[in-house]
């Protein structure tokens, strides 16, 4: 699994799961998820790498994050590595197994 960060319209065709880090209430978040979603690809919006769920990357091989303010560099480093530890399981054939 590759991860890309940036911003919707950065983001290559083949990603084709994208996380949305940002307040659940963001209108903007909102948009860009119904956006992403038009154009095929499976979108979560998420507040902190806890929410993250490990069925929403099997079988991604590129998956991209899309951050909705400046504020948020713990949480996405937060979900960079858990992401990371998805994508070694992933390697192992392991990514169903591990507990959420």
């Amino acid at each position: 699994m590759t991860i890309h960060i940036g911003s919707l319209s950065e983001l290559k065709p083949n990603v084709r799961t994208v996380i949305f880090i940002g307040r659940k209430g963001s209108d903007h978040l909102r948009e860009l998820v119904r956006m992403a979603e038009f154009k095929g690809r499976a979108a979560y919006r998420i507040e902190n790498a806890s929410e993250l769920q490990p069925r929403w990357f099997a079988g991604a091989e590129q998956v991209g994050i899309v951050v909705g303010a400046t504020d948020l560099q713990n949480v996405v480093k937060a979900v960079l590595d858990r992401l990371n530890m998805f994508a070694a399981a992933q390697a192992s054939g392991m990514l169903e197994g591990i507990a959420q």
